[in-house]
């Protein structure tokens, strides 16, 4: 999850909703219906959420993973997943003509009239046909 670009009071309000699903469970006896004593991906999102509020330099109370009669339960990172590079989508047919339109050299000539177009008859001075 991209915790920079929560706000700072979102970000308190889901450290607020890790605290809120805890107490829910203990209240239940330890086996409540959120598990966050025992789901890893809890106590991630935690301390991922601790460390974006440190960085802005949030204050707040960090909960307390870890009592007597609930050892801590061993907590293992995710696999690191390698960066993947966005797949290659084909270029829409617009783009392409786009892309073709930008390789073209194009000099900068003046539009011809549509007179212009009709083939002329070549006027001739006497002095060229040799009369």
């Amino acid at each position: 999850m991209d915790y920079q670009a929560f706000t700072d009071d979102s970000l308190v309000k889901m450290y607020a909703g890790v605290r809120e699903a805890l107490a829910a469970d203990e209240a239940l006896g330890g086996e409540g219906r959120f598990r966050v004593r025992k789901t890893p991906a809890w106590k991630l999102h935690a301390a991922d959420l601790e460390a974006e509020m440190l960085r802005r330099g949030i204050t707040f109370e960090v909960i307390e993973w870890y009592e007597a009669d609930h050892p801590v339960e061993e907590m293992h990172a995710p696999p690191a997943v390698p960066e993947q590079s966005p797949p290659q989508v084909e270029p829409s047919r617009s783009q392409k003509v786009l892309a073709s339109l930008s390789a073209i050299d194009v000099l900068n000539v003046a539009p011809r009239s549509p007179a212009k177009d009709k083939p002329r008859k070549r006027r001739t001075k006497a002095s060229d046909q040799g009369i």
